[in-house]
């Protein structure tokens, strides 16, 4: 495009204007630039006009220091110049600086409030958005389509269905409740949130529907647990994009539905034109592990290779996964050895730990945990819990210790690991130990850490410090935690008191397992109480699912 010659802009500022617009449209601040230089010879950077569409040009092609300056030399500046410059920040992600520009607008409108409620959303600061929107309708300025859907979705993200309300009621004033992204921001919003009555009268009254509307009541009754209702919306769909597809794959396999995730995924590949996205790949690939499906895992593996997908994060990690769970763990060890593990995730590791743990060879397990750049406390409590599982008590304290001093805080489930190792070694004094620790972390009172505690204090010969821990856990017993100080009292030949406990959980409600009737009978035949062990013996085949396991030893 030439630049015309001067008379032309003498005559036509309009036509100069629309020079600007055009070059905006091809992405040109070059041309806008000598454009710029055209009016500044002739003397046209008096029109306020000209220069807002400059102004706006540069801020929408990167050159944001140009448009400043601009808007720095404008004598007048009108609503429009301020919300180039606080758009042209908040799309860098320059949001302080944005900020700064908005607090100096002297009367902000619509534009102004979505503007920065946008910046807000596209930096994931959603609490800072909804508040925007607050002080927005307390300075009575009211909301377009653009302002409601952005709000509704930081509602969605943060599940403020107060303020999602607030927004629900602009949308029914403003008569926007037809419009077809703004009710299905509306469905997400109430879907997020939890109120899934309100999502589905949203879904019913939508005249227009899209592929959203309908991925969206897929995703409700997923996260809802409702497989069932998630696949009758699935067949109602005339038009079926990527997102459904994984909403079904995905939600089958967090449901444990895994063999059905396997046919969707199947499904897609062989009826659709669709490609799986990672998102596809990663759940599949999770099916696959959970179902020990190695070879359907091979063949994924293979199509990542043969389309050259990045597999790096999810998918990377889900593929690690699938063959340590499969029985391949050395294939798993050679992918990360490959690709390095900087984003070997927990799921992987742990699934990678327990590969190796089954194969009783720990010291590979202890190349990749020490090769993690900064573990968190579920892969140390998966180290910890390797070495128990494999009798390596002493490795297991020496990772505590580790732990203690250079790693995170310790949680319920690291505390009730080592209490394992200090029963099996009964080492009294480096339970105390742990249990200060748990104290101090306020996880004595746990379920899995108070029944480790009975454990341990029983197994180290301190029945008393078993009664108390026992009592200390009266607002949290569980099975287990009855099951366990009636071992306890079992073992340490004190049978009628262990009785005495098992009526106490049968009159509570409490209904026992296989093992607390071990402990029970254990309890009758110490103590010679043959027919009352008889009788709970009787008791104990009412039980539909204590079948098939040998008490009959301890009453011979």
């Amino acid at each position: 495009m030439d630049i015309p010659n001067p008379s032309y802009f003498y005559c036509h500022t309009d036509s100069c204007a629309h020079l600007l617009q055009t070059s905006l449209k091809s992405r040109d601040p070059i041309k806008g630039k000598s454009i710029h230089a055209q009016m500044v010879k002739l003397g046209l950077t008096f029109s306020v006009y000209l220069m807002n569409n400059l102004m706006n040009l540069y801020a929408k092609t990167g050159f944001l220091l140009d448009a400043h300056d601009l808007f720095n030399e404008m004598p007048v500046k009108t609503t429009f110049s301020w919300n180039t410059i606080l758009s042209g920040y908040a799309k860098q992600g320059k949001l302080e600086k944005a900020h700064q520009v908005f607090d100096l607008i002297p009367v902000r409108d619509s534009v102004s409030w979505t503007t920065i409620i946008v910046g807000y959303n596209q930096m994931g600061r959603f609490e800072d958005a909804i508040r925007a929107f607050v002080d927005m309708v307390n300075d009575k300025v009211l909301p377009t389509q653009f302002t409601l859907t952005n709000v509704l979705a930081s509602c969605a993200a943060t599940g403020s269905r107060g303020v999602g309300t607030k927004a629900h009621s602009f949308v029914v004033k403003l008569g926007l409740h037809a419009c077809v992204p703004v009710a299905n921001s509306l469905l997400n919003m109430y879907a997020k949130t939890g109120d899934l009555e309100m999502a589905k009268v949203i879904f019913d009254r939508m005249k227009l529907r899209n592929t959203s509307s309908w991925n969206a009541m897929i995703s409700l009754h997923m996260n809802c647990g409702r497989v069932d209702l998630a696949l009758a919306q699935f067949e109602l769909m005339s038009e079926r994009d990527i997102v459904s597809w994984n909403s079904m794959i995905a939600g089958c396999n967090q449901h444990g539905f895994d063999n059905e995730a396997l046919q969707f995924f199947s499904s897609m590949l062989k009826d659709t034109s669709l490609k799986p996205d990672r998102f596809s790949l990663a759940s599949a690939l999770s099916t696959c592990a959970n179902l020990e499906r190695l070879n359907f895992g091979k063949q994924i593996h293979g199509y990542i290779v043969r389309t050259m997908f990045d597999a790096s994060g999810a998918v990377g990690n889900a593929l690690i996964s699938m063959y340590a769970k499969s029985g391949g763990v050395e294939t798993a060890r050679r992918i990360i050895e490959q690709s390095g593990i900087s984003d070997l995730d927990v799921i992987a590791f742990t699934a990678l730990l327990d590969g190796y743990v089954k194969l009783g060879d720990m010291t590979p397990a202890r190349q990749i945990f020490n090769s993690l750049k900064d573990p968190d406390v579920v892969a140390w409590t998966a180290m910890i819990v390797g070495y128990v599982q494999n009798g390596l008590n002493n490795d297991a304290v020496e990772v505590f210790k580790t732990m203690v001093r250079e790693g995170p805080r310790p949680n319920s489930f690291t505390l009730a690991a080592m209490l394992s190792a200090s029963s099996s070694v009964t080492s009294l004094n480096h339970g105390k130990q742990i249990h200060a620790s748990a104290i101090r972390s306020g996880e004595a009172l746990s379920p899995s850490v108070g029944n480790a505690l009975t454990t341990m204090y029983a197994k180290a010969g301190s029945i008393n410090g078993a009664r108390k821990v026992f009592n200390l856990l009266r607002q949290n017993r569980d099975t287990v935690s009855w099951t366990s100080m009636i071992m306890a009292l079992a073992q340490h030949g004190l049978g009628e008191e262990a009785i005495e406990l098992f009526e106490q959980m049968l009159a509570l409600g409490i209904k026992p397992d296989h093992i607390t009737y071990v402990g029970v009978l254990s309890a009758c035949t110490h103590g010679g109480l043959v027919e009352q062990g008889r009788s709970y013996f009787d008791l104990m085949k009412t039980e539909s699912t204590l079948h098939k396991i040998n008490f009959v030893n301890p009453l011979i």
